[in-house]
């Protein structure tokens, strides 16, 4: 028991160290399905096109907020180096009351208990205001206004919500656009690996049959021109592998921008090429036809043509009245200051355009002409779509065809050029048959694979045309 108990505590601590030994060291294992989700989440375009749609969702509640009560607050103090006479002048109109109440009395003394006089009640006695009181002021104002009827806010209102759709409808095409690149370019790192595997399969077997051949030259079995022909058939594979050798870190490369990934991170692709190829299923886009009004750009478009018909509308709404209300409290703190503002406003206001000189009607026209242009450009992409279905799909069959033959030459030229190298070594065939027979297979494997990538890109076509 205790050495199960062990032998489980071992196995689990492998399960859990490997993977973490993996990940510190950098190297992460990928399939295309992994790389796509990988892409999904951390390329750069993927991330602005959801940073857009929060600022669309933003703009959708600053509009919104337009049309809601609007508080403004405001604080104002001043202080006034000289007082003007006419300030002293009407200040002194305080002591006013005072005046009147001691005429109301001396005529009610003169006229009797009977008459209209004596009336006025005797006023609270007020210091009067010095000039230093009236230099100085200081006003708290509050104002309060609520948007009654606006057609632009109605207007912007709406596009604002198309804007967030258009916003969503872009980060589709966006992953769409991304998927497509991350498949292309994973087709051909997987491809050029696969390529310089077997160049380095020939380079071995080469190396091999130029050091065989250089023995039996030594002891005059051979000419020196067959081991210089096959010298320079090495030669010339080495500069082969070379350039593969760079391709294939270009085409690593060019997936890890694809996907959003450190270039310095070191990745291993975990498909093959028959992994790829049997994921490039022909039912698929045999079965599914092409629906113009679902296709990505097609989509993106009408929404540009519901924001062009909005601008229309808008331009129509400037003809449109705006009413808003209003209220204003404004508090005085220096209470011996003089003023005319009442400390309580409430108001409406009504905003009528009545003449332009047909600013707006040339700004309605050219909104109509805009919308125009985005109906005609719909339907123009819409036989264009048709029409690139219709030469992907060709191109897609065609690769197909190609493939299956090309195949079949790859598989011969394979089988060739293995018999050519046992019937060189048994001296059936000169080095010059055997480097042509190696020509061959390297055409017919370049060919297998060019067909590889035409299918994948003719497919990948398709699939982001039916979705």
């Amino acid at each position: 028991m205790k050495i199960k108990k062990l032998i489980i505590t071992t196995l689990l601590l492998v399960v859990t160290i490997v993977p973490l030994f993996a990940q510190q060291n950098g190297n992460l294992q990928l399939t295309l399905k992994e790389a796509k989700e990988y892409a999904i989440k951390n390329s750069p375009l993927i991330k602005n096109a959801n940073i857009d749609l929060a600022s669309a969702k933003q703009k959708i509640w600053e509009t919104t907020s337009i049309g809601l009560p609007q508080v403004n607050g405001k604080l104002a103090g001043s202080y006034q180096l000289t007082v003007p006479e006419n300030i002293k002048s009407f200040s002194s109109l305080s002591n006013l009351g005072s005046w009147m109440y001691v005429a109301d009395q001396s005529l009610f003394d003169l006229t009797g208990n009977g008459s209209n006089f004596g009336h006025i009640a005797k006023p609270t006695p007020t210091e009067p205001a010095s000039d230093a009181d009236l230099k100085w002021g200081l006003t708290f104002d509050v104002t309060v206004s609520q948007l009654i009827f606006s057609g632009a806010y109605i207007v912007g209102l709406q596009t604002s919500k198309t804007f967030k759709q258009l916003s969503e409808v872009s980060i589709t095409k966006s992953e769409y656009d991304l998927i497509e690149s991350v498949t292309n370019a994973y087709f051909l790192c997987v491809i050029a690996q696969e390529n310089k595997q077997v160049l380095d399969s020939i380079y071995k077997s080469t190396e091999k049959i130029l050091y065989e051949i250089q023995e039996t030259q030594k002891v005059g079995f051979l000419e020196e021109t067959d081991v210089d022909q096959m010298q320079l058939t090495l030669t010339n594979i080495q500069n082969t592998r070379d350039m593969i050798n760079r391709q294939c870190e270009v085409a690593l490369n060019l997936l890890k921008y694809q996907m959003g990934m450190d270039l310095t991170k070191q990745i291993e692709l975990k498909d093959k090429t028959s992994d790829l190829i049997s994921q490039l299923n022909p039912d698929v886009v045999s079965t599914k036809k092409l629906i113009v009004e679902n296709q990505i750009d097609y989509r993106l478009l009408s929404v540009q043509e519901q924001m062009a018909k909005l601008n229309v509308k808008l331009q129509k709404s400037t003809f449109l009245p705006d009413v808003a209300a209003y209220y204003n409290h404004q508090e005085n703190f220096n209470k011996k200051s003089f003023s005319f503002t009442p400390p309580d406003v409430l108001g409406l206001s009504v905003n009528v355009p009545i003449f332009g000189s047909g600013q707006k009607i040339a700004k309605v026209k050219q909104a109509n002409l805009s919308l125009l242009k985005i109906q005609n450009g719909k339907e123009q992409l819409s036989m264009g779509l048709q029409v690139q279905y219709s030469d992907s799909h060709s191109a897609f069959m065609t690769a197909m065809s190609k493939f299956q033959t090309n195949k079949t030459a790859r598989d011969l030229s394979s089988r060739i050029y293995d018999k050519a190298i046992i019937r060189y070594k048994e001296g059936m065939i000169s080095s010059l048959e055997l480097s042509q027979a190696q020509n061959q297979y390297l055409q017919a494997q370049s060919n297998y694979f060019n067909t590889i990538i035409e299918m994948s890109t003719a497919y990948s076509k398709l699939e982001k045309l039916i979705k």
